[in-house]
């Protein structure tokens, strides 16, 4: 099962500015207390595996929450956001191929709003609104219900 996770707030959510595939830019100070406040939001979780978006406000979000639950981050590109020139489709196969692989362990995957509402899309037919920076979005694998935790 995964838990996704969007990343804290950066210094261009902050300003409303579009992001996609560009990696640097890193997360406010109110961005690693969200990263803190979610670590917590996991911590009993009993998660065993935290993967990441490269993008580096991703990275830095996981490495809170890594440092929380003693976990090692895995960088995983099928986690980026919908780039600037991508379609809908090809973050939908990127999620798909990510989905595959999946082998019940709790995992956390921290990523980007969009890339997690195609993500909450594919698995409940439903598209979803934007999960907030540092939310923890669940999907039931049985009843397809989704469950949003606010840091």
């Amino acid at each position: 099962m995964i838990l996704w996770v969007r990343h804290g707030q950066s210094t261009w959510n902050a300003i409303e500015r579009m992001q996609g595939h560009e990696l640097s830019p890193p997360l406010t100070d109110l961005g690693r207390e969200q990263a803190a406040l979610t670590a917590e939001l996991l911590a009993d979780r009993g998660v065993v595996r935290l993967l990441s978006s490269p993008a580096v406000r991703a990275r830095q979000t996981a490495d809170i929450i890594a440092a929380r639950l003693g976990l090692v981050v895995v960088e995983e590109p099928l986690l980026l956001e919908k780039g600037l020139d991508e379609a809908k489709a090809d973050v939908q196969s990127r999620i798909r191929s990510l989905l595959a692989v999946d082998d019940g362990a709790l995992t956390v995957a921290v990523s980007h709003g969009d890339t997690i509402g195609y993500a909450v899309e594919l698995l409940t037919g439903r598209l979803p609104s934007l999960p907030t920076n540092g939310s923890v979005t669940e999907v039931d694998p049985d009843t397809r219900q989704v469950a949003v935790a606010m840091p």
